[in-house]
């Protein structure tokens, strides 16, 4: 049986790896061997997903002793390649634009391990984004490039990257498995994430979101549910003080402590909008039928965009107008913008007939 080295870190990525982790338990070709790089270290934004979404624990787990990136990044690649030369893996799995994401890459290129990238191709055109640098380097470094659209293929070959695979995205798989028997009823409030450095670090910007939000659901009479992110709490600590978990913190705003995934859902699915900075959120928005507004200057997920599902609010002072415009409003997801559901299972086909020319036409 092959084995499968899958390297995550972040929130996104152990969702993903939910999707891929029963593909690959449903597969006579293939066991999975997992390394969490440590990137997120808060039991809410880790084992919480391990034990909700079913993931196997890691083999393998890097201690990570420092917050500068530059230092974190050689204490990844490190306990990265002590796991890879110790498990010998057919194949390296990443997921994403994380820093664990580009890591893996390095490390699996280095090592002269085929490399497959899932959700390969995105762009946001944003060279100030770290997470765009982490996706343009680990796509050059891999020897599959997973994409979950045609706009992302299109970026591919545009940069004259040719190695690719539309799959539809894992993420919107697993939005489907965990909310089909899923029963909310929609109501007026809204759901609040941020975490981008961009709107969080500064408090002077982080305050004019939440001026501008609370001002919005004041106007419509509705209020916003807004778990709170660890690096966005040290901001509003300030604004605010230490003791705003689980409260009112602004007029019409409740800041909660950061929920498990099925929850996370839950709320998406009975809220009537979205305000986010997160890519994975849109996403999960359009997969739960709600409007999403994305407080960003770009986005990586245009399909979004150009279809009316999602839309841009680069200001605070633009959020009043841009955010009635999709409040309560009716999407409709019949149109497949990321697939049909079951790319996991597409992916890991395509994997094992490109790499070992097994015979995968009655695997389902």
């Amino acid at each position: 049986m092959a084995q499968i080295f899958t390297i995550i870190g972040a929130r996104p990525q152990f969702i993903k790896a939910a999707a891929m982790t029963r593909a690959i338990a449903d597969s006579p070709f293939w066991s999975q061997t997992i390394l969490h790089t440590g990137q997120h270290y808060d039991t809410l934004l880790s084992d919480i997903f391990f034990k909700e979404l079913s993931i196997p624990k890691p083999n393998f787990s890097i201690q990570l002793n420092t917050s500068k990136r530059s230092e974190r990044m050689v204490e990844m690649r490190k306990g990265i390649q002590e796991a890879l030369e110790t498990s010998i893996p057919d194949v390296v799995l990443v997921y994403g634009d994380t820093d664990s994401t580009l890591a893996g890459a390095q490390v699996a290129h280095e090592l002269k391990i085929p490399l497959i990238h899932i959700e390969a191709g995105l762009r946001s055109f944003d060279l100030e984004m770290p997470e765009e640098i982490n996706r343009i380097e680990t796509d050059k470094l891999s020897t599959l490039l997973v994409a979950p659209t045609t706009t992302a293929i299109a970026n591919l070959e545009s940069e004259g990257l040719f190695n690719s695979l539309l799959s539809g995205d894992i993420m919107h798989d697993n939005a489907i498995h965990f909310t089909k028997d899923m029963n909310c009823i929609k109501t007026s409030s809204v759901l609040v994430t941020m975490h981008r450095p961009s709107n969080v670090d500064t408090i002077e910007r982080l305050s004019s979101w939440i001026d501008s939000i609370s001002d919005f659901c004041l106007d419509h009479k509705i209020s916003a549910i807004f778990p709170v992110h660890p690096r966005t709490e040290k901001g509003l600590i300030e604004i605010f003080g230490k003791d705003f978990k689980s409260t009112l913190i602004h007029k019409s705003i409740t800041a909660i402590k950061p929920v498990g995934y099925i929850e996370l859902l839950t709320l998406i699915k009975s809220s009537s909008l979205v305000i986010t900075d997160s890519g994975g959120m849109q996403k999960e928005a359009y997969s739960c039928g709600t409007p999403s507004v994305v407080i960003r200057h770009n986005t990586e997920w245009v399909e979004l965009i150009d279809s009316g599902h999602s839309i841009l609010c680069p200001e605070p002072s633009d959020l009043m107008e841009i955010a009635t415009s999709k409040h309560s409003q009716m999407i409709d997801n019949s149109d497949n913008l990321y697939g049909d559901g079951h790319a996991s299972v597409h992916i890991l086909k395509e994997i094992s007939e490109r790499f070992y020319a097994y015979d995968c036409s009655t695997y389902e």
